[in-house]
């Protein structure tokens, strides 16, 4: 176990260089620059551009700006905003919010998604099978952002149920709509995954002698099924959290979220390369870990798996 922990700590290392020069580059790439943006409508000031220009390294070569980054990353320093306000500063303040949102996600598509899953197997071909089946397919094939304006004028503002936009009323009344939004996919992928890996352990020979034994069905899918099918749906739920955080820049911007989403968007707008390379730079991070963790939980869940 520990010659694998040590061996997966450092694969992250080729992954971690590869994403970060990745998104470093894409912002490199993308068209106009910050000078532009920083004095667009407005008088410019040499020396406040000059003043820019070297303290974020504008003149500099791609390459050389992404390694004096790096290096900056490694003595702890993330960075900071054109208005001189740390890129740490920034995620400690919207990372609880985000954290929030994702948390929220993950609880619908994990309750959900696990529950609605072991309800349609049981009941394969049943007409709730076949609803539940057409429900996640339109989920799965309507696009984000048409759902979560959907979902914020119907339950937001034309029933009133649930806050439209902000986080005033608290968590969770303000967090159960944009959390519905950014879960409906993976809640969507969830319950076919379940519904899907139950079945094929149905068929199993041990669960088959388990009936004819005479076992009560609910000790058949506790002891017998659900246990044995619960790698595919960890590993996808491991890999998923990270992904939440992630992935939350249209919910966010829709229901105007102040968290690390809607700060990426902002910081895209403004070619902060910085600021996005810092942010995303923690995600990669949280995203290897939770994969690393969802390795390890493998052997807990099946004991025949080992790691020489």
């Amino acid at each position: 176990m520990g010659r694998y922990f040590v061996r997966r700590l450092l694969q992250m290392i080729p992954v971690f260089f590869g994403t970060t020069f990745l998104i470093y580059a894409l912002m490199f790439a993308l068209p106009g620059n910050p000078i532009d943006t920083l004095s667009r409508g407005k008088p410019r000031n040499p020396a406040y551009l000059q003043y820019i220009i070297d303290q974020f390294n504008l003149n500099d070569p791609f390459i050389v700006q992404y390694f004096k980054y790096i290096g900056g990353i490694f003595t702890g320093n993330f960075g900071k905003t054109f208005n001189n306000v740390s890129v740490i500063d920034i995620f400690m303040q919207r990372i609880p919010v985000t954290l929030q949102l994702a948390a929220t996600a993950f609880v619908i598509e994990l309750v959900l998604g696990i529950a609605l899953g072991i309800w349609t197997a049981l009941r394969k071909g049943g007409p709730f099978d076949h609803l539940s089946l057409l429900a996640t397919l339109l989920l799965i094939a309507t696009p984000i952002f048409v759902l979560g304006y959907v979902v914020q004028w119907l339950f937001g503002v034309k029933l009133g149920w649930l806050p439209p936009a902000g986080i005033q009323a608290g968590w969770p009344t303000s967090y159960i709509l944009p959390g519905f939004v950014l879960a409906s996919a993976s809640f969507a992928f969830v319950l076919r995954l379940t519904r899907q890996s139950l079945l094929e352990v149905f068929g199993s020979d041990y669960v088959r002698a388990a009936r004819a034994k005479g076992l009560p069905a609910w000790t058949i899918l506790r002891k017998y099924s659900l246990r044995n099918s619960l790698i595919p749906i960890v590993t996808f739920l491991g890999a998923d959290f990270a992904a939440l955080m992630g992935g939350a820049v249209i919910t966010e911007g829709i229901f105007n979220i102040p968290g690390i989403g809607q700060q990426l968007y902002q910081s895209i707008r403004l070619h902060e390369s910085v600021v996005v390379v810092g942010l995303v730079t923690v995600l990669i991070v949280a995203y290897l870990i939770m994969n690393l963790l969802v390795d390890l939980l493998y052997g807990v869940l099946d004991p025949r798996i080992r790691y020489e």
